[in-house]
């Protein structure tokens, strides 16, 4: 046994005290890991839910909009025939209060004027006499 060291038997102890120790640290880390790679597991399980949850209120965001754009679609084009019917019936009530001359004048010019002028005139005296 040599002076101030270990002797043979204390050093394999030692050593196999060490690699006990190690194979400890190495257990424990392996758990670690397991742990991790669970969390990660659950982690995607979590995200693809929340993906699933953002595509099915895209789609229920998106169908709404349709809707309420059809919606206001119609009620535009409603309110907008409405304006144009109110104008017509506004234009017709105004060319029936023309007296007969005032409808001879209105003939002329848009015979001078319009590309349909004589029809237009023929139109105009036929209308004052029926």
């Amino acid at each position: 046994m040599p002076e101030g060291g270990l002797s043979m038997f204390d050093t394999v102890k030692q050593h196999g005290e060490d690699i006990e120790k190690l194979k400890e640290a190495d257990r424990k880390h392996d758990e670690r890991l397991e742990g991790i790679e669970k969390v990660q597991r659950e982690f995607k399980v979590q995200i693809e839910s929340i993906k699933s949850s953002q595509q099915s209120l895209e789609f229920t965001v998106m169908k709404d909009g349709q809707q309420t754009r059809d919606l206001l679609t119609k009620f535009v084009d409603h309110y907008f025939s409405t304006d144009e019917k109110k104008f017509v019936s506004q234009e017709k009530v105004a060319m029936k209060k023309l007296s007969a001359k005032e409808k001879i004048i209105l003939a002329v010019i848009g015979s001078l004027v319009g590309s349909g002028g004589i029809l237009m005139s023929i139109a105009a005296i036929l209308q004052i006499f029926y």
